[in-house]
């Protein structure tokens, strides 16, 4: 992705933005969860302008169906991997890790319920892309000129997206790794796509999978 350039000044405040709308996703229920999308899309506007953060949101190259369903399967097989490890040898106490309670809700209230929390849970997801790319791209632009920039970069923002998992995942350092790392080739869709609209929809069908079921049973 080619970023051209930053506002120096503006870096502080979207760090602030950005913790802000994490801690307003967490202890605000339901509404709470637009926070990380408009945090995350003010944050990308401080630090990189309007028209470059519409370039950065702008339709993905083509062609894009297989580079999506590629780092789809690859994201999958991280997460199965590394959850599969933390069975295998006994470690992580995955099976004590709280499910997301915005989702089990989606179980036991009415379809217009349903309707409108789905959207705020699909504004939530955007969201995460927008937040981990407004630390991302940022560390990309201080990095673009090493060999190894880019890999660092979305090392450093999957490492963030962990983080800020936390409390979701009552603190378990190794669910939220899981999650972290299994976040890498969606940003890694981010540049082979030439858009941050590659690792949203990833993101979105990564977690309809869990998501759609509840729906409708």
């Amino acid at each position: 992705m080619n970023i051209v350039k930053i506002n120096y000044k503006s870096i502080l405040p979207s760090i602030l933005i950005i913790i802000l709308s994490v801690y307003c996703a967490i202890i605000i229920p339901y509404f709470g969860l637009l926070a990380p999308f408009f945090g995350g899309l003010i944050s990308l506007i401080l630090m990189f302008g309007k028209k470059q953060t519409f370039q950065l949101l702008k339709p993905m190259n083509r062609p894009f169906l297989i580079k999506l369903v590629y780092f789809f399967l690859l994201a999958f097989l991280i997460r199965l991997v590394l959850v599969s490890v933390a069975v295998i040898f006994d470690f992580g106490n995955i099976s004590s890790i709280p499910s997301n309670g915005y989702v089990d809700n989606l179980t036991y209230i009415n379809m217009f319920k349903k309707i409108v929390l789905m959207l705020l849970l699909l504004l939530s997801m955007i969201g995460e892309e927008l937040v981990v790319a407004s630390i991302t791209l940022p560390v990309y632009y201080f990095l673009k000129k090493i060999k190894y920039g880019w890999g660092i970069s979305i090392i450093i923002g999957s490492l963030v997206f962990s983080f800020i998992h936390l409390y979701a995942y009552d603190f378990n350092i190794w669910v939220c790794l899981t999650v972290g790392l299994s976040h890498i080739p969606m940003a890694q869709a981010w540049k082979s796509t030439n858009s941050l609209r590659g690792g949203m929809y990833i993101h979105i069908l990564y977690n309809m999978i869990s998501i759609v079921p509840t729906l409708f049973f």
